[in-house]
């Protein structure tokens, strides 16, 4: 017969197995930030019904029982469960309604299995309710606005029939015709039927049809028309459209596409009330000034409205020779920012319409002073264009006219071809210019987040990159990679930061935890590039290797909602971040923290003399310009108001900043008993906001780039000072079996 153990020993052993159960760490849930693979997707959108309704679509070959799906919107916080014993057949379509799911304007629709974490699709747009949405073709195309509802049945699929070139009225190849409509008559008003609307003017002799032509306004990407009264626009007539975005009663712009969504068929401005009570209306019709007429005349000709009362503009428009464009999605500035320290008024630095290219007069997006040249400066501008621009002694930053730089350059991809929205530009070690890209305009409504490579030497009026990384879906767990909701939220500045200032102040390698180790990624160079994500705010800092590959070494939340610019500052050992007038202006200082990761350091609010206009570009220069005391810096209007970019003013050169990175040790003193060490948590979350970079614990997001660690727990999170327990728990329970022998042994000697 088997004896029980001696009831000290056992009153051991069993607290030994609750205290081991009591410290026993849980694995970490993972939920998959990207769509999976999946049969069943979002074919059709409705969000201004009664009620609202999704229509999903199985595009697999086998029947998909979907009982227990589920369906969220952002906006209200809304879930939508799918019913038991719901099935869809191959290529079968079914309608998800209930009256308490509504969708709205600026929402996001997400699809997840049954599990409630395995999301399988989604689709987010902007300032307009979707009547209706649907994807063409079924299921794997792009949303584009139906011209009827199909609820219930498969979307038309897009005509395969071959256009007729003699047609001015079929949209998919309008020939001429469509060069004799022009807008004629805009409001920004809410009132229904005319809630911001504009109207078109046919100067032609033949009717032209417009249907799938795109509209935005001064901030969003190109969208298909609302045409609630037709779309055809009679030779010498007038047709009202509604806008898709809600237009700006304090200044903003319509700009009408062709169906290709890039090229512009007219666009108008307006400033502070211009387009309300009344419209902003042309005087004469189709051709005339634009002016604020205290009527409206929507669908007929603006003659009668023109000889009424005419309200003075609050902006003179387009008062210079090239394109402006009212800044426009204006926000407030970064609460504690401190004034700015430098000159709180900025000058003009750049002659009249000096930035005007055949694609746009406008755009003037980063800047980059050479370091190793001060008077000479880089300006991109996001219509696929870069100047060298050298300092006149009269201050101003003018075209360099040497080696083809004249007019600028036109920038392209590597294949020659494309329109490279070239946000943000920086100076390499090496020489070489690194130009981001957040699209091809060519295709705008398809992401392309990227850095280019270009060689400032090359001779001739068209540089061809000599590298180029394609990171955008390594930025699929901030954006998405697919269709135009984020394909304008991408990069915008960029800069390069050195190892030397990395490793110096301990930075934290998020991808591995540790230390940053340059020597991890061998084929990099001796710095990282920061890219600005102006969708989260953030910069993400990549090691981009010499063969293409690259690795995302971690992200920095700057704390701006939104980032234009980013700048390396050598002289202060510290990186600028920097907001248009979606934050007033406001500028952040980043600096290492005593654990390694990079933040926050100051706030700094815009100059009160500078315009809140779209300002996105800004350089500083270096700090062996100062001259009594401050340095020039330089901000761009990617807007051209007034027919000027560049906007300087000055920065003091010593800012009395604190030290950085981490705090040294203190010797103690002559006698003070060394304190005993004691353990620590492990580091604290790396920059980055507590966002899981992509490859932690696994091969790295990124072009095929080599791991940066291995394990089964994400590298690089914060510690919760857990770790220790397992290991304190096994301890106490060897020492409560050491007790419980010890009185075994005694009852054996009683005996």
């Amino acid at each position: 017969m088997m004896k029980s153990a001696p009831r000290p020993l056992a009153l051991a052993a069993a607290s030994a197995l609750v205290l081991v159960g009591l410290f026993a760490v849980p694995a970490a849930a993972t939920a998959a930030a990207d769509p999976a693979p999946a049969s069943l997707r979002i074919n059709e959108i409705e969000t201004d019904g009664s009620p609202d309704w999704v229509e999903l679509i199985n595009i697999g070959a086998e029947s998909l029982d979907v009982s227990g799906y589920k369906l969220t919107g952002r906006a209200n916080e809304v879930t939508m469960t799918l019913p038991s014993d719901t099935v869809i057949g191959a290529g079968a379509v079914y309608v998800a309604e209930g009256g308490d799911f509504k969708l709205k304007k600026n929402d996001l629709l997400s699809l997840y299995a049954a599990d409630g974490a395995t999301l399988l699709d989604s689709y987010e747009w902007g300032d307009a309710h979707l009547d209706t949405f649907g994807r063409e073709p079924n299921g794997t195309g792009d949303f584009v606005q139906q011209a009827a509802p199909s609820k219930g049945e498969l979307n038309p699929e897009p005509s395969s029939d071959p256009t007729d070139p003699t047609d001015p009225t079929d949209p998919t190849d309008p020939g001429d015709a469509w060069k004799s409509i022009t807008l004629n008559e805009i409001t920004s008003a809410n009132d229904d039927p005319h809630h911001d609307a504009f109207e078109l003017a046919n100067t032609g002799d033949v009717d032209v049809d417009v249907a799938g032509w795109q509209q935005t306004d001064s901030s969003s990407n190109p969208a298909p028309i609302d045409a609630p009264n037709g779309t055809v626009v009679p030779a010498h007539g007038y047709l009202e459209l509604l806008s898709n975005q809600g237009l700006s009663s304090g200044g903003d712009s319509v700009k009408l596409y062709l169906a290709d969504g890039s090229t512009i068929v007219d666009t108008a401005s307006w400033g502070d009330n211009d387009a309300q009570p009344g419209s902003w209306s042309r005087c004469a019709d189709a051709t005339g000034t634009w002016v604020h007429t205290a009527e409206a005349s929507w669908g007929a000709s603006n003659a009668a409205a023109c000889a009424g009362q005419i309200i003075p503009p609050s902006t003179p428009v387009d008062p210079v020779d090239c394109q402006t464009e009212l800044p426009s999605g204006s926000g407030p500035a970064i609460a504690g920012g401190l004034a700015w320290p430098g000159s709180q008024t900025a000058t003009v630095s750049d002659e009249e319409c000096e930035f005007v290219t055949p694609l746009s007069g406008q755009d003037v997006s980063g800047l980059d002073i050479d370091p190793s040249a001060p008077r000479v400066m880089w300006a991109v501008k996001n219509k696929s264009h870069l100047y060298r621009l050298v300092k006149t002694d009269a201050g101003l930053w003018v075209p360099d006219t040497a080696n083809d730089w004249a007019a600028g350059k036109v920038l392209v991809f590597p294949d020659g071809g494309g329109q490279p929205d070239s946000e943000g530009v920086t100076v390499g070690p090496d020489g070489s210019l690194y130009v981001t890209t957040e699209r091809d305009n060519a295709a705008s409504g398809i992401p392309l987040d990227s850095v280019l490579r270009f060689d400032p030497s090359e001779a001739g009026t068209t540089l061809h990159p000599t590298a180029q990384w394609v990171l955008t879906a390594d930025l699929s767990d901030v954006i998405s990679t697919e269709g135009s909701a984020d394909a304008n939220l991408g990069f915008e500045g960029i800069t390069w930061v050195p190892d030397a200032y990395l490793t110096a102040n301990a930075f934290v390698d998020q991808s591995t935890g540790s230390a940053y180790d340059p020597t991890d990624y061998p084929d990099h160079g001796t710095g990282l590039y920061f890219a600005a994500l102006e969708k989260n705010g953030h910069l993400y800092a990549y090691a981009l290797n010499a063969d293409g590959t690259f690795h995302r070494v971690g992200s920095v939340d700057t704390g701006l909602p939104m980032v234009q610019e980013t700048q390396w500052d050598a002289d202060l050992q510290r990186i600028w971040a920097v907001a248009d007038n979606s934050s007033a202006g406001s500028a952040t200082l980043l600096k290492i923290s005593a654990d390694g990761a990079i933040v926050v350091d100051r706030i700094y609010d815009r100059p009160t003399g500078l315009p809140d206009n779209n300002n996105e570009g800004f350089a500083v220069a270096p700090s062996s310009t100062c001259v009594d005391g401050v340095r020039e810096v330089i901000r761009s209007d990617d807007g051209n108001n007034g027919g000027h970019s560049l906007w300087s003013g000055t920065l003091s050169c010593d800012l009395a900043l604190g030290a950085q990175g981490p705090v040294p040790p203190v010797d103690p003193q002559p006698g003070t008993p060394t304190p005993t060490p004691t353990p620590t948590p492990g580091p604290s979350t790396p920059a980055g906001g507590g966002s899981t970079p992509p490859g932690a614990g696994s091969a790295p997001a990124g072009n095929g780039s080599a791991p940066a660690g291995t394990g089964s727990s994400p590298a690089g999170l914060a510690s919760t000072g857990t770790a220790p327990l397992p290991w304190l728990a096994f301890g106490a329970a060897l020492m409560l079996l050491g007790a419980a022998t010890a009185l075994l042994r005694r009852s054996r000697r009683r005996a």
